[in-house]
């Protein structure tokens, strides 16, 4: 036994000779990992029931049992963490702490580096229950051996009365409290000359006590203090040191949850878990638990004691039903620690500490904050807090509540003020509010701040993508969420306005499953139908979403009552924004002619308005049908007079550079092409526009694959096909799909080529632009499979296409001749012509299916299951 120096390393030998994982045997021994870990490491020692656990499961007789579970509680040489076994060389009055710190090695070595630098005045910042305490007796325990007098933790918790501070210290300090100098003379006299830290705990509740401490540091030049409070002390000499809440796992879209190994190397999950486990011995984290477990860590905003009070519930219910719980009243009352003060056993008696230490006017304040859903501007909290009077107090009040840790301020994406409570700290501020009895008012108040917002941006904003009132929407989309439903049970106009406010940011951000939910219940609350601007302006933008998710049907009629109704409402902006919808969706539809009617009469209207968004909006959607025509002058001068327009009324409007780009690439400029494209891009990023993002990186993947740049092809169409999955656009990344069976072909892989054109078709049926380049796709395949026959009959449908709906462009043509060409050489004329009767008579849908089972049946491929 002697040869091995720590039960730790015996333990990892016995595992690995076993073929056990940590989690394995954690599991077997009914432990967490975690607590394996600092095991094995040396960083913690196993009570007796784990050790017998632990030795058990390495498989000793058990008639050595007793010695090795001896060993592991501490017979037989051992190698400890330094200063935690061996007695201090320095006198100190630190509690021992019975449970690990998680996560906080890097706040630790920063108050140890601030004091070797020569810092005299430390305070740690935090909101309540982030383990503010536990930091500070962390801290003080590494640098122990540096103070030649000690280190000395007074606990000023249950002091109220500043004046009272002195002599809590000279009680903690064991001076001499007897003579008749008052405290704070006796404790200068004793501190003097000696070489200390001195750790205040709690010092927010007796903050006026802050000149006792600047007259010790000042008398005392060998005395360094560690503070602990949610306020600063505001002294010259003070060094502020913010602690955070735990580090929480990041969210990405799309991306699968963590399993249970890569959670574990969060410490916000591995206290959960430690904590747990010694509640219910054989809970773990598993790769099922896993998502559940993050989940309750990040409501609980990755609060150390929130985090230790719910996870002592795991004896009573498992995370995934813990999740479900951690809501209000339940979450700030759970409680579980008893060796603690009473204001650290819920959540509620540590916010309700928090609180009482405000002022009137702080309390009512905080208490109107929690109306933000997920924070709020300076603006914002003077709009629906104060008023013209009374602004001041209102910046001045959460200037305070910044200092004192019950709000947080983060920078916005452009480099504006944000401010916000944290999730838990709101709960208690939504309670107090419901005591308050002003809840009802400020419910009212918040939705008409937004619905006024959301008027005033989209009256000055002139851009037809209307990007500032994305931008406000990005900003504080939670908030519009909730002001809406609040307004769906108490203003059905309000409702109205924000749900198309809504609509408009979900067509360029998705998801659409989202949008289509919000019309069929916005449209169905009493009170929806009457004849009001509010519900044109909803049922314009609710036909354009559904046109996007193939509704057209009722996409078109919802955009004609918009018609309708802004005509019968003398709404000018209405009518021309219908007409524009109309448009749009007639596009979609691929009726060229009724597109065009209802796109001049838009433009015409938007003229009289003087709307310039309008204008260009309309210009470049006669531009793209010029183009579809193979009108490519009337194109080209539709995109010059839509950017002239964009320029002089001052916005940025990157649509038309993807016309320009397909007019380059029907002349066959493809450097060109490529170039304005990427331009685009650029313009569209800026703008966050998924849809026109993705449309533009398609047309990129379209112009590499052409260029045989087949890396860059695949990464374009790769992002599209993300972003449009993000949206929940599912037929047009169908559609996208021929794109990639494009370049499956290009490359030479006609097997997947072909299943990805089958995966494809479904999609292109709503869009006819596609059909033509699809169908010549398709022909160049066959002839490279040398199926000649197949290829005339495709291209006897390519024309109908061209005769009926988007003509052949330049480029498109001259592919047309080389494969019609190609093939009569082969068949020779009169076969030829006769396949290609055949493939005439034939529409977009029959031809594709037609050709594509040929195809699947010569490369003797399945089709791909998605």
């Amino acid at each position: 036994m002697n040869s091995i120096q720590t039960f730790g390393q015996w333990i990892k030998q016995r595992r690995k000779a076993l073929g056990l994982t940590q989690k394995e045997l954690a599991q077997q021994a009914g432990c967490a990992e975690v607590t394996l870990r600092k095991i094995e490491a040396g960083d913690l020692q196993p009570s007796g029931q784990l050790a017998a656990s632990l030795v058990a499961v390495a498989g000793v007789a058990d008639a050595d049992l007793p010695a090795r579970v001896g060993f592991a509680l501490g017979g037989g040489e051992r190698r400890a963490p330094a200063g935690r076994w061996s007695k201090p060389r320095r006198p100190h009055n630190l509690p021992a702490q019975l449970t690990p710190l998680l996560g906080r090695e890097l706040d630790i070595a920063a108050v140890r580096s601030r004091l070797r630098e020569g810092a005299r005045l430390i305070t740690l910042l935090g909101p309540p229950g982030v383990g503010k305490t536990r930091l500070a007796l962390a801290a003080a325990e590494s640098v122990l051996d540096e103070f030649e007098h000690g280190v000395f933790f007074v606990r000023l918790a249950p002091v109220s009365n500043p004046d009272l501070v002195a002599a809590t210290i000279v009680q903690a300090l064991n001076a001499s409290s007897s003579g008749p100098n008052p405290p704070a003379l006796k404790l200068r006299a004793y501190l003097e000359e000696k070489h200390l830290l001195l750790v205040l705990d709690n010092f927010e509740q007796v903050i006026e006590a802050a000149p006792l401490v600047d007259g010790l540091l000042r008398r005392c030049s060998w005395l360094h203090v560690l503070v602990t409070s949610r306020q600063p002390l505001r002294m010259r000499g003070e060094r502020q040191v913010p602690v955070l809440p735990l580090t929480l796992p990041a969210q990405f879209p799309g991306v699968a949850q963590l399993t249970a190994d890569e959670a574990l190397r969060y410490p916000v999950v591995a206290l959960f878990a430690d904590r747990a486990a010694a509640v219910q011995p054989d809970f773990t984290v598993t790769d099922s638990n896993a998502a559940a477990v993050v989940e309750l860590c990040r409501r609980l905003d990755g609060l150390p004691l929130a985090i230790e009070l719910v996870a002592a519930r795991v004896k009573l219910l498992p995370p995934a039903e813990l999740l479900a719980r951690v809501r209000g009243t339940w979450m700030l009352s759970v409680d579980g620690l008893r060796d603690v003060s009473p204001r650290q056993k819920t959540l509620r008696g540590a916010f309700s500490w928090s609180f009482d230490l405000l002022s009137p006017s702080e309390q009512t304040l905080f208490t109107q904050l929690a109306v933000f859903a997920n924070g709020f501007t300076l603006e914002a909290a003077e709009a629906l807090c104060g008023d013209e009077s009374t602004k001041s107090q209102v910046v001045d009040g959460i200037a305070s509540l910044l200092d004192k840790s019950l709000l947080r301020r983060e920078i916005g994406p452009r480099g504006e003020s944000h401010y916000s409570l944290l999730e838990t700290v709101r709960e208690y501020a939504l309670e107090r509010l419901a005591l308050s009895g002003r809840e009802a008012e400020l419910l009212a108040r918040h939705a008409g701040y937004f619905v006024q917002l959301v008027e005033n941006v989209e009256r000055i904003d002139p851009d037809p993508g209307r990007i500032q009132l994305h931008r406000l929407l990005d900003n504080d989309i939670y908030d519009i969420r909730a002001a809406l439903a609040w307004a769906m049970t108490h203003d059905v106009q309000a409702a109205l306005l924000l749900t198309a406010a809504l609509l408009e940011w979900l067509s360029a951000r998705g998801p659409f499953v989202e949008a289509t939910r919000l019309i069929h219940e916005v449209f169905a609350l009493p009170g929806a139908a009457e004849r009001t601007m509010a519900r044109a302006k909803a049922l314009c933008e609710a036909g354009l979403l559904l046109q996007f998710v193939g509704e057209n049907v009722e996409a078109q009629a919802f955009a004609e009552e918009s018609l309708v109704l802004s005509q019968e409402l003398g709404y000018g902006k209405g009518e021309a924004d219908a007409l524009l919808a109309l448009g749009r969706i007639a596009t979609g539809w691929g009726d060229r002619d009724a597109a065009q009617r209802h796109l001049e009469n838009a433009l015409a209207r938007y003229r009289t308005l003087g709307a310039p968004g309008g204008v260009s909006q309309s210009l470049a959607l006669l531009g793209e049908i010029a183009l579809e025509q193979a009108d490519l002058p009337r194109a080209q001068a539709l995109c010059e007079e839509c950017l002239a327009v964009a320029q002089r009324a001052g916005f940025a409007y990157p649509w038309p550079l993807g016309i320009l780009a397909n007019l380059a690439w029907a002349e066959g400029d493809l450097a060109r092409a490529r170039l304005l494209n990427e331009q685009r891009l650029a313009g569209e990023r800026q703008r966050g526009v998924k849809g026109s993002i993705a449309h533009t990186l398609l047309e990129l993947g379209t112009v590499a694959t052409r260029q045989r740049d087949f890396p860059a092809a695949h990464l374009f169409l790769d992002e599209a096909f993300i972003l449009l999955k993000e949206q929940g656009h599912e037929n047009y990344l169908r559609a996208g799909y021929l794109r990639l069976a494009a370049l499956l072909q290009a490359e030479g892989d006609y097997g997947q080529a072909v299943q990805w054109y089958r995966e494809g078709l479904a999609g292109a049926a709503h869009y006819p632009a596609t059909w033509g380049p699809c169908l010549l796709n398709l022909a160049s395949l066959a002839a490279a499979l040398d199926q000649d026959e197949l290829v005339a009959r495709l291209l006897g449908a390519t024309e109908t296409v061209n005769e009926t709906g988007t003509r052949l462009l330049p480029i498109e043509r001259s592919d047309y001749n080389r494969l019609a060409d190609s093939a009569r050489a082969h068949l020779g004329a009169a076969a030829f012509d006769a396949a290609w009767a055949q493939g005439h008579a034939l529409t977009f849908e029959p031809a594709a299916e037609e050709v594509v089972a040929r195809l699947e049946a010569a490369l003797q491929v399945q089709p791909r299951s998605t």
